[in-house]
């Protein structure tokens, strides 16, 4: 039987064949890359039209923006997260809790409560800013493709809240049929978008080529120097073409980092910046720029719709369509990225277990996690309900993605030092450069707070709570030590020396492990001394690949006197059904009538006024979240009428 928070039944791992590089790659375009592959549609919008933060449309000003926005798409995505942290790997998983695995795994870290107690902290925090980031990501994606609309006709401004809804319910309801089925579709759609924006950039590139000029970051230092302030405000409008890089991170799983690598070098990232210097190049095509300055007529031109005004009007409806399409599947990187970092906070212990459904015959880390997947289709109207356009969401967007990026950061720090064994000259500079990029956008994003900021922070918060009491109320159980260790064979001795009375019929206990007796079993046993005629330990043990079959799913030992061992093994595609186990033992050899047996599971019973370090408060969130967890009986599929629940009660 697992533990109460049954960490014990997840697949460890990834078992996968590998496919080709170029076909895994391509895979990656429609879950990976859409976030940011979609970013073009509402930075330059943000930027430009924004009265408050943004700014106005001069030649230096939109050459200080494209130089910020290329050089942020060098820095943080490409130097950062593809060269660097998708080296930071736990089992072939990315994600800020794969790193926290990964020192997990250190004598030091152990041994160092105070050091080990931050890092958990600082991974806690980075994974809830996540959640945070993941119901922003699909609301804006969505809406600023909508919103291209408003490019045909104002009239239609009155269906993008609805119409964003409905779309919004469709990605949701989508993500049941797993990642695999959704890129043999997304995939197609995303490289035919990178190709549609890089050659409607590229057009407008060779119309005004002026705009390359802006790869020389000394235009971007101009603007600082020119502007400080406003410059240091608008870093959180920048930072939107920046966004998934995170989402990448966590997805790191799904594909790998060749794949993601060779995507992102070989069609996202050329096609991206060929999309930005298009808009810059149309903004300083239709502002008249001419050598002698700007033209004063020039100033009224309508630049509210940056990436939509490149496109040739023919061509406006199906890029509309097309838009839509991309921002559909600009969630998902964000969505699989929330499901995995999920998954891997339930194996650390930092969430009670909830249901798991695992989608792909190749990859353990495909998964599916109906609770969460509802948690976000609700988080995400809430998003576009509360803040009904993309320069709004703008507002709300980039405090918590700025911010886990922060704490990315300081756990790349802890493995460079202490997995990577990096020398300080090489470490310290590069740390120290990330982290002036990252406190820069954070800093400037924390301004954003009262204008909507505040929506992701608050999700975060309920997140970290979460969490956190969560791993505080397991500490203070395992502090207690209620669970006597008990080895099988001492036990099987005690019981054969007492000669018990023995009543009829057969019992099934389920443990984690095959070497202990089941603590129900102990406690049944010591407060009422008879057992059954046969006493059945069952433990069942997950397997690191997707089915197995019938000949290995079963290990049978007889342990004479009516005890018999069980270890049944499935695979992270197979439902670990115990009747149908029992089945397989009757043909082992095993004597039982599956209609009159008895189940026992144990289920810990938190009840509150006892001495934990906690307040009552958050004893009573752990009590709730201890009884929402999924039960040893759903996950085993055990038949209703025959479960006994041996409950232990916890004083907290």
């Amino acid at each position: 039987m697992p533990p109460t928070d049954a960490h014990s039944e997840l697949p460890p791992g990834n078992a996968s064949s590998t496919p080709q590089l170029p076909l895994l790659a391509f895979a990656s375009l429609g879950i990976v890359f859409g976030d940011v592959g979609t970013s073009p549609l509402y930075t330059f919008k943000a930027i430009f039209s924004d009265t408050v933060i943004g700014v106005q449309a001069t030649e230096a000003s939109v050459l200080g923006v494209l130089s910020l926005v290329f050089w942020a798409l060098a820095l943080v995505i490409t130097a950062k997260y593809v060269l660097v942290v998708m080296r930071a790997q736990h089992e072939g998983e990315g994600g800020i809790f794969a790193m926290l695995a990964s020192l997990q795994q250190l004598g030091s870290f152990r041994s160092g409560k105070l050091k080990s107690g931050l890092l958990v902290l600082a991974a806690m925090l980075g994974a809830a800013l996540l959640y945070g980031d993941g119901v922003i990501t699909p609301a804006i994606s969505v809406i600023s493709a909508v919103e291209g609309l408003e490019t045909i006709s104002t009239d239609l401004s009155h269906f993008i809240v609805p119409i964003s809804i409905v779309v919004l319910i469709g990605l949701f309801v989508l993500q049941r049929v797993g990642i695999e089925r959704i890129a043999l579709v997304f995939s197609p759609v995303m490289l035919l978008w990178f190709v549609a924006i890089g050659f409607f950039g590229l057009l407008e590139i060779i119309e005004s080529p002026a705009c390359l000029r802006a790869v020389n970051p000394a235009w971007a230092i101009d603007f600082f120097v020119d502007q400080p302030m406003h410059a240091f405000v608008m870093l959180s409008l920048i930072v939107l073409c920046v966004t998934g890089a995170e989402a990448l991170y966590a997805d790191l799983g799904q594909f790998g980092r060749g794949a993601i690598s060779l995507a992102w070098f070989s069609v996202v990232w050329p096609c991206l910046l060929l999309n930005y210097f298009g808009q810059g190049a149309w903004i300083l095509d239709s502002a008249r720029l001419h050598p002698g300055g700007w033209v004063h007529e020039s100033m009224h031109v309508d630049i509210s719709h940056p990436f939509f005004s490149i496109i040739p009007d023919a061509m406006v409806w199906p890029m509309i369509v097309l838009a839509t399409l991309a921002a559909i599947i600009a969630s998902q990187a964000i969505i699989t990225g929330i499901f995995a970092v999920t998954r891997q906070a339930i194996q650390l212990r930092l969430l009670p277990y909830i249901r798991i459904v695992y989608t792909s015959h190749e990859r353990m880390s495909h998964v599916f996690l109906p609770a969460v997947n509802r948690f976000m289709l609700l988080g995400c109207i809430a998003a576009v309900l509360l803040f009904p356009s993309s320069n709004q969401l703008a507002a709300a967007y980039g405090v918590a993605v700025t911010a886990v990026m922060f704490t990315t950061t300081i756990l790349l720090l802890a493995i460079g030092h202490a997995i990577w064994k990096w020398p300080a000259w090489l470490l310290v500079p590069m740390i120290v450069g990330f982290l002036v990029i990252d406190l820069s956008f954070f800093g400037a994003n924390l301004l954003k707070v009262p204008d909507g900021g505040w929506f992701p922070l608050a999700i975060a918060l309920l997140f970290l709570l979460m969490m956190h009491t969560w791993h505080t109320g397991r500490q203070e159980i395992r502090r207690k030590k209620q669970d006597p260790v008990v080895k099988l064979d001492s036990f099987v001795e005690e019981v054969l020396a007492a000669e018990p009375v023995r009543i009829e019929g057969t019992a099934v206990f389920l443990t984690s492990y095959v070497t202990t007796t089941p603590t129900c079993m102990v406690g049944l046993y010591r407060r009422m001394p008879v057992l059954y005629d046969r006493s059945i330990i069952l433990s069942m043990q997950p397997a690191p690949v997707a089915t197995l079959p019938r000949s290995r799913q079963l290990e049978v030992k007889d342990l004479g006197h009516g005890f018999w061992l069980l270890t049944g093994h499935y695979g992270y595609l197979q439902t670990p059904n115990v009747p149908r186990l029992l089945q397989l033992a009757q043909k082992q050899g095993l004597e039982v009538d599956l209609k009159t047996v008895s189940y026992f599971t144990r289920r810990e019973i938190v009840v509150l006024g006892g001495n934990a370090r906690m307040w009552k408060w958050r004893k009573g969130l752990f009590a709730a979240m201890s009884r929402n967890a999924l039960a040893v009986s759903e996950i085993f599929e055990l038949p209703a009428g025959q479960v006994v629940e041996v409950g232990l009660r916890v004083e907290l």
